[in-house]
């Protein structure tokens, strides 16, 4: 077999967005028969198990300055010691420049150059100086959304022949659950039935500040459902988002859960009513399929990647118009045969995208690079 290496990065750190891009695909790409060396950065989630995968630990480079620095001459040096020819890095951010095998570089959005304002000095530094020049001397470049892409060709300008969209997938624990499997997981979360769901990061760019608004409009008709918000916050990007809130007057009707851990995850979607999820901006909006899995009916933004991920297995509406995300929700609360049409409709949605086919798809992907076929 052809020597592949693949970089795997803070995966202890509730993996989320990139982290679970990681780790499903590690497990896929084991099922498909492609084992790479896993050159590690980090460790791995509690109780998580990386299998029988051969690893070697980028010592000192925990970090992520640190491991676009001293990571990369350990990279390097690692992908010669194993005589790799192909390197994967499936976060986005490592230039690769010390390596000299073949390769791939996953990059999931573009949000840096669409919203400066909510990034960091870091991911500034990185996508406007690193990213540009690594894209011209990495022989692939995967995306997880035709929307991603074409941000990519606009934005870093790397040639759309260069690209490849390989969508993601709910997980298999993202499913109907019997409510025995659900009634524990809520009294963990100290969540109690009938709410409305939010899942993602608690910061501004989620649009978070609109869906608290059109929230209060849904309470002036009924003040039935709760909102609950599911997400690592962080004080930075989450003040704002809590500070809405007290000024809305929501404190007892708002209840934030912080991070929940994949097994409790599908319960809590399972027990809503309805998902809101009216993004600004997606490199894809994972947490929109995983829903629909759970058979939870969906409202969620007609903009960047999410139409492509919802199709017509939801509610769609305009992220800047209050009135309008409001109606939608309210359409669904109040309308229980749309909701039993949309959660149909999102379950057979959700079967159309597995992580078996993205890891098929980017084993293609390796294949092409090194013009062979690795099983």
């Amino acid at each position: 077999m052809t020597a592949l290496g693949l970089i795997t990065y803070a995966l202890e750190r509730n993996a989320s967005g990139i982290g679970q891009y990681t780790l499903r695909l590690l497990e896929e790409l084991r099922s498909g028969g492609c084992k790479p060396l896993l050159l590690q950065s980090g460790g791995w989630p509690p109780g998580y198990s990386p299998h029988d995968y051969q690893r070697v630990q980028l010592a000192g480079s925990e970090l992520l300055p640190a491991l676009l620095a001293l990571g990369q001459i350990q990279i390097g040096w690692q992908a010669r010691r194993h005589g790799l020819r192909l390197v994967h890095d499936p976060t986005g951010v490592s230039p690769l420049s010390l390596c000299a095998t073949k390769r791939i570089v996953t990059i999931c959005d573009a949000i840096p150059y669409v919203y400066p304002e909510v990034c960091t000095t870091l991911d500034r530094l990185i996508y406007h100086h690193w990213l540009p020049q690594a894209v011209r001397s990495v022989d692939a470049v995967i995306t997880i959304s035709q929307h991603s892409k074409n941000d990519l060709e606009k934005y870093i300008k790397i040639p759309g022949s260069k690209i490849t969209v390989t969508p993601l997938a709910a997980g298999a624990k993202f499913r109907v659950l019997s409510e025995a499997e659900i009634a524990p997981a809520l009294e963990r979360a100290g969540v109690a039935r009938p709410y409305i769901l939010y899942v993602g990061s608690v910061e501004p760019r989620k649009n978070l500040l609109r869906l608290l608004d059109a929230y209060r409009e849904v309470r002036r008709w009924s003040e039935s459902w709760k909102l609950v918000i599911v997400g690592a916050r962080n004080y930075w990007k989450s003040s704002p988002v809590a500070q809405k809130v007290k000024e809305l007057g929501l404190e007892g009707q708002v209840k934030f859960t912080g991070y929940i851990p994949d097994e409790d995850l599908p319960a809590l979607y399972n027990a809503a009513d309805l998902f809101c999820f009216p993004s600004l901006y997606e490199g894809f909006g994972l947490p929109v399929l995983e829903a629909m899995a759970c058979g939870t009916p969906v409202v969620t933004a007609n903009s960047s990647s999410l139409p492509e991920v919802a199709g017509d297995a939801a509610l769609l509406v305009d992220p800047y118009n209050v009135a309008e995300i409001a109606a939608a929700m309210r359409r669904i609360l109040e309308d229980p045969a749309l909701a039993a049409e949309l959660r149909q409709r999102g379950l057979e949605r959700a079967k159309q995208f597995t992580w078996e086919k993205t890891a098929r798809q980017t084993i293609a992907v390796y294949e092409k690079v090194l013009g062979e076929k690795l099983r």
